[in-house]
């Protein structure tokens, strides 16, 4: 069994380090960029007391000009610092690289916890049952598409998952500590939830989110030691373990991420000024519709249904979704009946009852809650679902060995058929990475076929083509360079009365027009309430009415076997850092204002026109 979970170890860390450089160091990815360039920004302390000084320590991101507005955990970011000058690629051009690779193993390390988590889920069941539902638990996480997707990123979102997943995997294992392996064997277990807690909210504050299990599991262990000691003993204990979980947690959170705090004094949970403010603009932004271009994609996307198509669909799949859906209906329905029972016969369950009715609760209340807090505010993000995609293996897992009961032959042949099609979607979807990014792809197109100093019309709020390029401001000196003169559209601007010339303006003086990504057409383009001049003008440039003719397009999409997923419907985020679609216009000859207005303006006119 160890041999297998090595393997799917194994596998699960290749598909996420394939093509760690998909964007060949041009930091495509807008997070990845600002974290880089934080860490490029700070400095590791001299020693342990320069460190701990809050106002005055050189790695605290709000001691830099850069990071002021810095709200992402310490953990990921000094990991990352301490392992780039270890192996001297500590410059804002390759801090990303080591980012990515680290993410990729820290990723891997959640697989054997997923395969922990369902080990002690399926404690009730047959050996060589629980076994294979755990072994596919691990595997189908291994192939899940959103994690390695994810994997690839300097961000710290696989962190906040691992660590989440690892407190969630203590928290769960500390219930059946105490009781027959004495006080100490209890007091390892709480410290070691206690500091992986707070480790999970150094990576990012929604971490904290990880406390609903643990505080569960510490319920758990209450109603066990009620059981053969009574309530009120179990009271004691309870507000006991619960404190030394805290107590550790804050300690580790602090003393990895200090600066989250005003002072130095450890006494003193004021928190950062600069830290607190970036969280409360965090949060007004998730919470309502804003002006801001990211968040006009919200616009088309509902709460609650959408997060969840997007995470069934693109994020794990199909059949994983599905299996996971089953194995999270029959824990609550376990768990009920265990408690009604309970009711009824007015008396404690045992020890193993009360230890697998907290397990189920813990994770169908994990996933639940997670989901709920991120699925239905107006930004539901599916990066922000990332700490509940772990337990829908693990459901799955479950799922598969609940419904096979003891026909042991069924149970593997429905693992297999799962892990059959998580896998061929994640083969799929890597294939992203063993190609070129579109972007650089477009970019080499550019430099190869592009007249040196036309002029490239990109567009306002995206990654401007060619990537790298050598501007100009002027024509003549970007012919005397071999470079190209750059001009911004500002397609974001409100649709007003000035916007009709706000387009034609840049469109006229250049020579080319690139979309180097969906982002505006796919969100603008199709809010004609809100932007009812910008959905006629991509209508009219896709059609060829605006004086721009298509000439080239770059698409990148998951293939197997000459079988492509047109992911395009999926949530922005899925496809517009590492493979969106880009497509380049040319100017057919002068683009004249009356027939561009008329193209804009024709009946029914937009008020933009008026």
């Amino acid at each position: 069994m160890i041999a297998c979970l090595a393997a799917i170890a194994v596998a699960g860390m290749t598909l996420r380090l394939v093509g760690t450089n998909w964007d060949s160091g041009a930091h495509l990815h807008p997070d990845e960029r600002y974290m880089s360039t934080v860490a490029d920004n700070v400095r590791l302390p001299g020693g342990i007391r320069g460190y701990l000084d809050v106002e005055g320590s050189p790695l605290s991101p709000y001691n830099t000009s850069q990071g002021r507005d810095y709200l992402y955990g310490m953990l990921p970011l000094t990991a990352t610092i301490l392992a780039a000058e270890s192996v001297d690629r500590d410059g804002y051009g390759e801090l990303n690289l080591v980012g990515r690779r680290l993410a990729a193993v820290v990723d891997s390390l959640t697989i054997a916890l997923v395969f922990g988590i369902a080990w002690l889920l399926l404690a009730d069941r047959e050996q060589r049952a629980r076994a294979v539902g755990a072994l596919t638990a691990a595997a189908s996480y291994a192939f899940t598409v959103t994690a390695i997707q994810h994997a690839h990123y300097f961000t710290t979102d696989v962190w906040v998952v691992m660590f989440g997943t690892l407190t969630f995997f203590l928290a769960l294992r500390s219930v059946r500590v105490g009781v027959g392996e004495g006080s100490s064997a209890l007091s390892v277990a709480l410290v070691a939830t206690g500091v992986a807690l707070g480790l999970t909210l150094a990576c990012k504050a929604s971490g904290a989110l990880v406390a609903l299990p643990v505080g569960l599991a510490l319920l758990g262990r209450g109603a066990v030691v009620a059981r053969w000691a009574g309530t009120r003993l179990a009271l004691v204990r309870l507000v006991a373990e619960s404190g030394l979980v805290l107590v550790t947690s804050y300690v580790a959170f602090r003393a990895v991420s200090p600066y989250t705090f005003r002072h130095s004094n450890w006494f003193d949970l004021a928190l950062n000024p600069q830290f607190r403010e970036s969280l409360e603009r965090q949060a007004r932004a998730v919470a309502g519709p804003s002006d801001f271009p990211p968040a006009y994609q919200w616009l088309l996307s509902s709460p609650v249904w959408s997060p969840l198509e997007n995470l069934a669909v693109w994020q794990v799949g199909i059949p994983l979704a599905v299996l996971a859906g089953i194995g999270l209906v029959l824990l609550a329905v376990s768990a009920a009946r265990v408690g009604a029972a309970a009711v009824r016969g007015r008396s404690w369950p045992d020890a193993p009852s009360i230890a697998r009715v907290t397990g189920q609760l813990m994770t169908v209340s994990f996933v639940a809650f997670v989901f709920l807090r991120f699925g239905t505010p107006f930004v539901h993000s599916g990066r922000y679902l990332l700490p509940l995609v772990p337990f829908l293996p693990v459901c799955a897992g479950l799922a598969l060995v609940l419904l096979a009961g003891t026909r042991f032959r069924l149970l593997v042949a429905l693992s297999a058929v799962l892990l059959t099609a998580t896998a061929l979607y994640a083969v799929a979807f890597v294939q992203v990475y063993r190609h070129p990014n579109t972007r650089i792809e477009a970019t080499r197109w550019i430099e190869t076929n592009l007249p040196p100093g036309s002029t490239i019309a990109n567009e306002h709020w995206d990654d401007a083509l060619p990537v790298g390029g050598n501007w100009r401001e002027t024509v003549a000196a970007a012919k005397a360079a071999g470079g190209f003169r750059g001009v911004t559209v500002p397609v974001f601007d409100p649709d007003d009365e000035s916007k009709p010339r706000k387009l034609y303006a840049p469109l006229a003086a250049a020579d080319f027009y690139v979309l180097s990504s969906p982002r505006a057409w796919r969100t603008i383009g199709r809010l004609p309430d809100r932007f009812p001049l910008m959905t006629r003008f991509y209508e009219g440039l896709f059609a060829g009415k605006l004086g721009y003719r298509e000439v080239e397009s770059f698409t990148r999409e998951p293939q197997l076997l000459g079988v492509r997923l047109n992911d395009l419907s999926a949530e922005e985020a899925f496809w517009v850092y590492d493979h969106p679609r880009v497509r380049i216009f040319e100017r057919e000859g002068p683009l004249r204002w009356s027939a561009f207005r008329h193209a804009l303006c024709a009946e029914p006119a937009p008020p933009a026109c008026a």
